[in-house]
């Protein structure tokens, strides 16, 4: 039997990334208004950031200065693991920093992690023809 391919997973840790208070607070309100928690949003924002979508542009010396707390918050494990990755290439000094130059581009304006959708394409239908009590079924059309 071949071994089992590793799945990706949908595992969140608690996390706590010392960023920027008024920072954290500003992404907390955009995450809001697209009803989701900042960790959903860190979530999506290292995934893309991972996968070479998002980039962040790097600091000029130590950005950890006063003003850090660390914020509590549910952050995908693959994608955490994943931007590591990235951000010990890059030389980023820490995932802190990391959430924070993420979070300030997405307060910036400069990044969305926003969900993505839009209506599907209307099916188009046929009318109907009631003869006798029967109805024929209406025929759907795909827009494609």
């Amino acid at each position: 039997m071949p071994p089992r391919k590793k799945r990706a997973t949908l595992a969140r840790t608690t996390r706590r990334p010392y960023v920027d208070d008024a920072t954290w607070d500003s992404a907390d309100d955009i995450a809001a208004g697209d009803a989701l928690t900042v960790g959903h949003l860190l979530t999506v924002l290292l995934d893309r950031y991972a996968v070479g979508v998002v980039d962040v542009p790097l600091p000029e010396g130590d950005v950890r200065a006063g003003g850090r707390s660390g914020h509590l918050a549910a952050i995908g494990d693959d994608a955490w693991a994943h931007a590591d990755e990235r951000r010990v290439r890059e030389g980023i000094q820490s995932m802190s920093v990391l959430c924070e130059l993420l979070l300030r581009e997405t307060v910036a304006g400069r990044v969305s992690a926003g969900l993505d959708a839009a209506p599907r394409a209307q099916q188009q239908t046929e009318p109907r023809e009631e003869a006798a009590g029967a109805v024929t079924p209406s025929l759907f059309h795909s827009a494609a």
